[in-house]
């Protein structure tokens, strides 16, 4: 019984030990850059990823998705920073266009979905809810 007992510990550490995020950098062909958590050869964990075209995201991935918190910086300067299910905006967050709009509250699908505060940068204001971009009440 002792025998199994430690086999059994064993092979629970040893396969936790494989599967555990490693901090390493990933370079693509695109020229894409990540540095961060690895696990199974993808972004899983805290990291950083930047895109060869000028986008970057630093944060929490799973599976090479953004997912979790993160920020995400765009080449037009727009940056969000808050809630991300597999490589999209779901959940409480904060976007700000370089134009100086600027929007707090709840996204669905990458869209303004649910309660929200846009502030345009000419001074109107609306606060209320929404629902795939559009502005209900």
């Amino acid at each position: 019984m002792k025998h199994f007992l430690i086999l059994s510990l064993l092979l629970l550490v040893a396969k936790s030990g494989y599967s555990q995020a490693v901090f390493d950098t990933l370079n693509y062909d695109s020229g894409d850059v990540y540095i961060g958590q690895v696990e199974n050869g993808m972004p899983n964990g805290s990291g950083k990823m930047t895109w060869g075209y000028g986008a970057s995201y630093e944060g929490q991935w799973k599976n090479s998705y953004q997912h979790g918190k993160g920020k995400m910086i765009w080449p037009s300067g727009d940056t969000y920073y808050g809630e991300w299910i597999y490589g999209v905006q779901n959940g409480k967050g904060v976007m700000d266009w370089s134009n100086g709009d600027h929007y707090e509250g709840t996204f669905k699908d990458g869209l303004l979905d649910g309660k929200g505060t846009l502030k345009f940068a000419n001074g109107v204001v609306k606060k209320g809810k929404w629902k795939e971009n559009n502005f209900v009440q």
